[in-house]
């Protein structure tokens, strides 16, 4: 499912398709855009704290979702940067002062790019995984019926994609 009419502007970075979950995310991701992937999305039995972005293209483009984490015990990255942030600086573990398992959690959740490599890191758990999901993704001509419907339904809206422009009304419930 990577209709590449979804992203037209993906052309010039060779398209865009399903990134595999990393970061100690449970769902995939569009390379592009970075929305969950709407399959993954529907399967997930929980929602947390919908709410839509701001429309400043002129229509709800995309909406922000909590994903109950599966692993909420689990250590992760919580944040990292080049530089010790000002704010609460015991919070973060320099890299040189990192222990063998800071390390493998760190390579573990995609932190550890030698080119871009942070020099602090702050760890934690955390409960919910933010997501964003993007509507164009809705337009994918691969998406099945049932997923982008319960999508809809979840979200309280239903787009319609026809000749370069969207429309949306109110989402029905579902028939059974």
């Amino acid at each position: 499912m990577t209709d590449q009419s979804v992203h037209p502007d993906a052309g010039r970075w060779d398209g865009w398709h399903w990134r595999e979950p990393h970061r100690g995310e449970h769902f995939r991701r569009c390379s592009f855009c970075g929305s969950i992937n709407p399959e993954d999305l529907a399967a997930e039995p929980e929602w947390a704290n919908l709410s839509w972005a701001d429309w400043k293209y002129g229509w709800p483009h995309k909406f922000y979702v909590g994903i109950p984490n599966r692993t909420p015990g689990r250590q992760y990255v919580l944040s990292a940067s080049t530089s010790l942030p000002s704010s609460q600086p015991e919070r973060y573990v320099a890299w040189n002062k990192l222990t063998g398992e800071q390390r493998d959690v760190v390579r573990r959740d995609g932190w550890d790019d030698e080119g871009r490599r942070s020099s602090y890191f702050e760890f934690g758990t955390h409960s919910t995984h933010f997501g964003k999901f993007y509507s164009i993704h809705l337009s994918d001509s691969e998406l099945g019926t049932e997923v982008k419907r319960l999508i809809e339904h979840r979200s309280g809206l239903t787009f319609e994609f026809t000749e370069g422009r969207v429309r949306w009304r109110p989402a029905r419930p579902l028939s059974p």
